[in-house]
């Protein structure tokens, strides 16, 4: 699955943390409309539960740092994984088992890394609108998919004509509720 086919025409994913609102959330990102998550967790029990739970949402894998993590991910039946930094050996585990994988990158050259992998999507962490315009304005057919930006933000790096998503960490039900009007409608 290519993740422009996971990702459709919703232009967010939701981030959430894992505490004792989780599964709170998750039914009123459901509730919302929103169709992909990622859970900022490798808890393989976790993420199945979650996956057997809300089987609308596409649940995805948020912190991977080792292979290992991945691999674990993936026999869950993660939707999509991604990571803080790209490190070669995780992208190429990813493309072994075919998985939807977002690399974290933080400079141009793991931009560049990235796509000399084949890797057309990578997720800019931290992101700010300053280097999402960087990369937009120095490598114009890679897909971008800024982490953690703060809700009210995120209409200004959709506008980036490279950005293809934007991660919004642990949205309450009110912004949720903003974001389904301006986003999803």
């Amino acid at each position: 699955m290519i993740l422009d086919k996971l990702l459709g025409n919703q232009s967010v994913i939701i981030s959430l943390d894992v505490d004792n609102l989780l599964f709170e959330r998750l039914q009123q990102i459901a509730d919302a409309g929103f169709s992909l998550v990622e859970i900022n967790s490798t808890d393989t029990k976790l993420l199945a539960q979650t996956i057997s739970q809300y089987p609308s949402i596409k649940i995805g894998a948020a912190g991977i740092i080792e292979v290992q993590q991945l691999e674990h991910c993936y026999h869950a039946g993660v939707h999509f994984a991604t990571s803080p930094g790209f490190l070669p050996t995780i992208a190429q585990t990813a493309n072994i088992y075919s998985m939807n994988y977002l690399p974290g990158v933080a400079t141009i050259s793991e931009a560049m890394a990235a796509m000399s992998l084949g890797y057309k999507y990578v997720r800019p962490f931290p992101a700010d609108l300053a280097f999402c315009t960087v990369l937009n304005k120095c490598l114009p057919n890679l897909k971008l998919f800024p982490a953690e930006i703060e809700w009210e933000e995120a209409e200004y790096f959709l506008n980036l004509p490279t950005v293809a998503s934007v991660g919004i960490n642990n949205p309450d039900k009110k912004q949720l509720n903003a974001l389904a009007a301006s986003i999803l409608a």
